[in-house]
This record gives C-alpha cells, sequence and structure tokens, in this order.
C-alpha cells in the first residue's frame, strides 16, 4: 500500500538568502582583490547604480509592507499563512529576492567589481535551483490551485 506524501510544514531553504547574497558580494571582492582586477568606468555608472539601489529598496519596502499587512512571514524557512499576490507581487513572484540581486548589481557597480558581477550569477543559480525551487514546492502543496493561477499570472523574476 502506497503511504500517502505528508506536505513539509515550511520550505526547505537552507541558506538565509541576504546571507547568500552577502557572501557573493565578499567572494566577489575577494576574487577582485586577489586577482586584481576592475571593471571599465563608463559615463554614468554610479547614477545607475544608485537608481538601481534605490528602485530595490523601494521594492523591498514595498513587498515588507505587503507581508506585514498580510500577518505573514517574511522568512523563507518558515511557513506562509497566505499567499501574497497584490501589491509588488503582481509584478514578480519574488520582490525581496529580486531587490537582493539589484543592491548586489549595484554594489559591482559602484565598486567596479567584475568578480561581484561572476557571484551573482552563481547566487542567482543557487536562489532559482535551491531557495526558490524549495518555497515553490511547498506553495504548491500548501496553497495548491491558488497557487497555479497565480505562478500562471505572474512571473518568478521580471
Amino acid at each position: 500500500m502506497a503511504q500517502e506524501e505528508v506536505p513539509p510544514p515550511h520550505p526547505d531553504v537552507r541558506i538565509p538568502p541576504p546571507l547568500l547574497h552577502l557572501g557573493g558580494i565578499l567572494v566577489g571582492y575577494g576574487v577582485d582583490q586577489a586577482l586584481h582586477w576592475q571593471l571599465p568606468r563608463f559615463p554614468g555608472d554610479r547614477i545607475l547604480a544608485l537608481v538601481l539601489a534605490g528602485f530595490a529598496v523601494l521594492l523591498l519596502a514595498a513587498a515588507l509592507l505587503e507581508f506585514i499587512r498580510h500577518r505573514t512571514t517574511l522568512m523563507p524557512h518558515r511557513a506562509a499563512r497566505t499567499l501574497i499576490t497584490h501589491g509588488v507581487f503582481r509584478l514578480t513572484r519574488n520582490p525581496i529576492y529580486l531587490a537582493f540581486a539589484l543592491l548586489n548589481l549595484a554594489c559591482a557597480l559602484t565598486l567596479a567589481s567584475p568578480g561581484m558581477l561572476i557571484m551573482l550569477v552563481a547566487v542567482i543559480w543557487v536562489m532559482q535551483t535551491h531557495v526558490i525551487a524549495a518555497e515553490e514546492q511547498f506553495h504548491q502543496q500548501r496553497f495548491g490551485a491558488d497557487w497555479q493561477r497565480y505562478r500562471q499570472k505572474v512571473r518568478r523574476w521580471i
């Protein structure tokens, strides 16, 4: 007799996303220092970095307000009480992770860091294949058809 699969009590997220991004920034900076790497500067690079960082902060604040408004956790290793589909979550399923990536990109531009850009690709891959995959699997089990409808309407990133 087949045993019925019991949904997990929370997403199986083992690496906190902020630490993952911070680690990528630090490793990238270390690689730059070790190899004496630097990106070429271009006119407006710091303004672009400032715009990216500003947009990231606004995106992050808007997402956090939705979590507070819906009284659910923003910790990825805890179970969400509700599926948030309003506000910035109408534009992207992962506004906080998008904000982290934009902040990471802004740091790389500000410091002209090729190492940070390379590590950003690695961090996004880990986010995609481990963190987001675990969260989406959990949301599918927890929210079922509501999750499927939301997933079909809203992109993962942008």
